[in-house]
């Protein structure tokens, strides 16, 4: 074997000619298969990433292209060739560049030069076409000016060159005008854009002569493939003042071997933004409505509309005729949809006088309804985009017509509204029939028939639903009666036939009351009220009525939802939340698993949006309903497990913190019977026996008491102080003997006993412990006493136990608790800021060396740091003086692969930074520090791993650059290492030029370009942001990745304009969730335990 390896590696050696031969018998070692998992295996694929790596291996590739005649050393050769073009290909000798160029086009003229070569080369020629794109990007047009002309001309020789030709240009279009971002420079890709429209003349005038006169399909494919590449930048007179759109409509649709290249270019013809201003604008929209009445023409005959059911034909051709006719539904839908976004207002005018017109209308979208009901995620996903997008639109569009408070009209008040009323009626049957599942159901009906509790949530079903809901939101504006009729005659049918014997189907209920709860607020009160009261009498009845747990279970899953949805109903009609309430403490009893959840859950939600109603002492109540809860607290409880019982904790602390300030701390006693009663328990019992504190099941009991205390304070707020107090010192004190506990352990059996069960326990306590302290901290606004009575032994007993313990035991909630303590305290915590500091900043920062350790320490320091810098930065700014280590740290965060911790450290170091600037120790600070700062920076921008902070570096760097600009002018040298006789920033330009000879892409000149640019357009911030971007895209390792990141700020502005939007339609009843179970979680409830 050593023989072979020895043999193998000879083709390493690039002082002789390549050995075709020996290489092809490598490659075929590493994808033979039969050498598989050897020994030989591993050396060869040792030696090829070693081949293909070399520098010279480019210059054998037309040697081991003409001549070999393994695909994979072809591919592997070729691959040289690409690293070439990616990494070096300026810095080559003119003579090289233009061999390389002319082999690829020899080579591509030859594969495309008959069928058989054509048939074997398939996959080469495609990977060939995408070299000379790569050439192309940089060579042309400058110095490649004739290009597009010897590819028209060469195109003459034959249709299969000509075929080939006709995907050169698309790749190349493609890769200018749709993947240029981040793959080129600005200027690069405005120079081609340019050049590509100057003589898209003569490409145009090849695409046309094919659809004209050609029969080969495959020709006839890829000119429309082309075309389509093209059309979106294309003049428009090319498309509109030629016989194209005849072609595609009339000629190439009927077809179904070209229907859906031809559909796909007419989609894109249909969605282009017309000038207004132009003069010709007139005539082209009259272009787009022929070509419409073409296209629904051609529909018709392709998919007629004769059924009764065009629903089921649409459904039918979906599924029975084959792939090509199901991408063909699907452009069909993807044209209707497109053209509808882009020219509505046209159509809807022309409906009006043009009855040839409106049967055309209405005939669409009854195939778009037909669509819709296809059983295809992503054809329905983009159905309903389109419902909730029209709906909107003609909703917006009679808004003025409704009453001050956004709700409907009368129906025939608005012709725009009345052409869309037949179509909006089957739209809302639809969408009610096929609703999708609110991420607050946690219990229905899998596709098996089975009633089963949901283990993770569905994302793209909870983006579906929140779609389909504001769709069902409009629709209900439109025409609230027909909304409700449609749903009320469902759920009386749904519950007619159940009672009549009919197998009852606990999905169809199911999705009737996902749609019922999503309209919550888009009917009048009144409306609302009748409606909800008929929907919930119905449900409750066949909740009673229904046989089978499973069954019960899930019409009880229905109720919750449905009630959970609608607030403003339940805090108006007293009587009929008591009920609710009542029933959820049934279901809470119901042990079929994920009934408690969601009772739990909802009763959560609805305390949330309701919790001032269960304080106040209704009209025929002798107390108020809070004192009821409480006193059944233990009733209701008793079958809940321990974290459904959390969770009717914080529901009922909730109640507890909208009553009276005189009732609160009455009201928290009670509350807290029962588990300051089990407490004082396991305490007195330990007291006597500490042993007993060290069983795993009473360790148990005092982690769930502590949980309970923790939803009390997060959930009733400053009204908890007396509870807290009153457990306070035995907290502390259990702290501490747990802490011994532990150490004792990991001091008899080593740190890896902080795996086993019973260890894992007390640190759960002393976890939960902390938790209690900060949470309550969080809400108090005590801070005297908060600084004079807490502070002091819990700093000792907490700081003490974080510095002696071994990092196994550390827990990261202390870091936290140290963060909310200097959040909230700021001043008053500055005296003991030295004290924390010694305690976790050396242990920490040894803990976190390792970056794939201790994830939570790490995230919970920095986040500890930044608060440290916001809130106290002269004590900061001193330990920083005293401990360099925090700089180092800051860096740490700056420089690490966790999105969220580099987040935080290049916001900290921002904020620091800022500081700084106008503190007196300026110059000195950067004196020391100026260059460790631009290396970081420099490290981060030139990483790919850390693209998603490019906003943030650039603005790091402007402000470094404006620094030594400052510098130089106060004449205060900005590095040791400064010559007397140099600007600080002069000598700071050198020594990034002398940095950046690091990278073997860039040449003198573009380093010198790019160091003067970045002081010459610091002051504008995005001429200062492309130049950095054009600056890395030329940078190998960014060129072959996406670098979407790098745009940032576009994104940003975009999702900015979407959320002015999103805030305008908010303003729209029913459109805000009235309350969102994920809101829940985000205001700090229903914590995980």
């Amino acid at each position: 074997m050593d023989q072979q390896i020895a043999q193998m590696r000879q083709v390493l050696n690039f002082t002789v000619p390549v050995d075709v031969e020996l290489f092809e018998k490598v490659v075929d070692v590493v994808y033979g298969g039969t050498q598989h998992g050897t020994p030989l295996h591993a050396a060869a694929v040792r030696v090829l990433e070693e081949y293909r790596t070399h520098s010279d291996a480019w210059l054998r590739a037309s040697t081991i292209l003409s001549k070999g005649k393994s695909t994979p050393g072809k591919f592997i050769a070729l691959q040289t060739v690409d690293d070439l073009i990616t990494t070096r290909w300026n810095i080559q000798s003119e003579e090289q560049r233009l061999g390389v160029r002319h082999f690829i086009v020899n080579m591509i003229m030859d594969m495309s030069s008959t069928p058989e070569k054509l048939h074997v080369n398939k996959m080469l020629l495609e990977k060939m076409n995408s070299t000379l794109v790569q050439i192309l990007k940089r060579d042309w047009p400058g110095k490649w000016p004739t290009f597009i002309q010897e590819i028209v001309e060469s195109a003459k020789k034959s249709d299969l060159l000509m075929q080939n030709n006709l995907a050169i240009v698309r790749q190349l279009s493609e890769e200018i005008f749709d993947f240029s971002q981040g793959k080129m420079t600005k200027e690069q890709t405005m120079i081609r854009k340019q050049a590509l429209n100057n003589e898209f003349g003569k490409v145009f005038e090849m695409i046309q002569y094919v659809l004209s006169y050609k029969q080969d399909v495959g020709l006839i494919n890829e000119s429309l493939n082309c075309l389509l590449a093209c059309l979106s930048w294309i003049p428009l007179g090319y498309i509109f003042e030629t016989e194209l759109i005849n072609l595609l409509a009339n000629k190439f649709l009927p077809s179904p071997y070209t229907r859906n290249p031809a559909c796909k270019c007419l989609t894109e013809i249909g969605s282009l933004i017309l000038d207004p201003t132009n003069p010709a604008t007139p005539k082209y929209r009259e272009q787009t409505i022929v070509m419409f009445l073409s296209f629904m023409e051609k529909l018709s005959m392709i998919i007629p509309m004769s059924s009764p059911d065009l629903y089921s034909q649409c459904v039918t051709a979906f599924y029975d005729n084959g792939d090509s006719n199901q991408e063909f539904i699907q452009n069909a839908c993807q044209f209707l949809i497109s053209y509808f976004k882009q020219n509505l207002s046209l159509v809807e005018e022309r409906c009006l006088t043009d009855r040839g017109m409106l049967l055309a209308f209405q005939a669409a979208h009854r195939y778009i309804l037909g669509i819709t009901c296809i059983d295809d995620k992503e054809v329905f996903k983009t159905c309903v985009e389109y419902w909730c997008w029209v709906s909107e639109s003609v909703y917006m569009h009679a808004k003025p017509q409704c009453d001050s408070w956004g709700y409907t009209f009368a129906p025939g008040a608005d012709v725009k509204v009345e052409l869309y009323a037949d179509i909006f009626s089957e739209a809302r049957k639809v969408l009610i029939r096929n609703m999708a599942r609110p991420e607050e159901v946690i219990v229905f009906e899998d596709e098996n028939g089975e009633i089963i509790k949901e283990i993770m949530k569905d994302v793209d079903a909870i983006a579906l639903y929140t779609t389909m809901r504001e769709a069902l939101v409009f629709l209900t504006h439109l025409n609230c009666e027909d909304t409700e009729n449609i749903m009320v005659s469902k759920i009386e049918q749904i519950h007619s036939e159940s009672l009549g014997g009919v197998a009852f189907r606990p999905s169809e209920l199911a999705t009737l009351c996902w749609a019922i709860g999503s309209i919550s607020g888009a009917m009048k009160r009144d409306d609302e009220t009748r409606f909800l009261v008929t929907v919930i009498k119905d449900l409750l009845v066949m909740c009673e009525a229904m046989r089978g747990r499973a069954y019960k279970a899930s019409i009880a899953s229905d109720i919750m939802y449905v009630v959970g949805q609608y607030p403003r109903f339940l805090k108006e009609h007293w009587k009929f939340l008591k009920t609710v309430i009542l029933k959820l403490f049934a279901f809470m009893q119901e042990t079929f698993e994920g009934v408690q959840d969601m009772a739990v859950e909802t009763f959560l939600k609805m305390t949330h949006s309701c919790k001032e109603e269960f304080v106040k002492i209704h009209q025929k109540d002798e107390k108020a309903f809070v004192h009821t809860v409480i006193q059944e607290l233990d009733t209701h409880t008793r079958a809940l497990g321990k974290k459904q019982t959390h969770i009717f904790y914080e529901a009922t602390g909730l109640m507890i913190s909208e009553a009276p300030k005189d009732w609160q701390p009455q009201l928290v006693r009670q509350f807290m019977a029962g588990p300051n009663g089990k407490w004082k328990e396991i305490v007195a019992v330990g007291g006597r026996d500490p042993s007993v504190l060290a069983n795993v099941d009473n360790m148990q009991e005092i982690a769930h008491v502590l949980k309970t205390y923790v939803c009390g304070a997060v959930s009733v707020g400053e009204g908890f102080r007396e509870q807290v107090f009153l457990v306070f010192n035995e907290v502390m004190s259990l702290y501490a003997m747990y802490s011994q506990l532990i150490s004792q352990e990991v001091a008899s059996k080593g740190p890896m006993v902080t795996r086993h069960t019973h260890v894992k326990c007390m640190r759960i306590i002393k976890k939960e412990s902390l938790r209690l302290i900060e949470e309550y901290i969080k809400r108090s606004s005590e801070l005297d006493i908060i600084s004079s009575t807490i502070l002091p032994p819990l700093l000792e007993t907490v700081l003490t136990d974080y510095n002696k313990s071994v990092e196994q035991a550390r827990d990261p909630q202390v870091l936290s608790l140290m963060g909310s303590l200097v959040e909230k305290l700021q001043v008053k915590i500055e005296p003991h800021i030295p004290v924390i500091l010694d305690a976790t900043l050396n242990v920490t920062l040894e803990m976190c060396k390792n970056s794939h350790e201790y994830p939570e320490h790490r995230l919970h320091f920095f986040k500890f740091l930044q608060k440290l810098n916001k809130h106290c930065f002269n004590v900061f700014l001193q330990a920083l003086q005293h401990s360099p280590s925090i700089m180092e740290a800051i860096l740490s965060a700056v420089k690490h692969t966790d999105a969220k911790i580099e987040a935080i450290g290049l916001e900290m170091l921002r904020d620091f930074l800022m500081s700084i600037a106008a503190s007196p120790i300026c110059f000195d600070f950067f004196y020391i520090y100026f260059f460790n700062l631009v290396h970081a920076i420099f490290n981060v921008l030139t990483d790919t791993m850390h693209k998603t902070g490019f906003k943030s570096h650039c603005k790091l760097l402007q402000h470094l650059i404006t620094v030594s600009t400052k510098m130089a002018d106060a004449q205060r040298p900005i590095s040791p290492e400064q010559q007397p006789n140099v600007r600080a920033d002069q000598f700071f330009k050198m020594h990034l030029a002398t940095q950046l000879k690091g990278f073997e892409t860039m040449n003198q000149a573009q380093i010198h370009n790019f160091v003067e640019g970045l002081f010459s357009k610091v002051g504008d911030e995005k001429m200062f942001k492309d130049h950095l971007r054009d600056f890395l895209v030329e940078l190998h390792e960014f060129s072959v990745q996406d670098n979407t990141e790098l745009y940032d700020d576009q994104a940003q502005a975009e999702q900015a304009a979407r959320q002015q939007q999103l805030a305008a339609r908010q303003q729209i009843p029913g459109i805000a969730p009235q309350l969102k179970a994920s809101e829940i979680m985000q205001a700090g409830l229903g914590e995980d335990d």
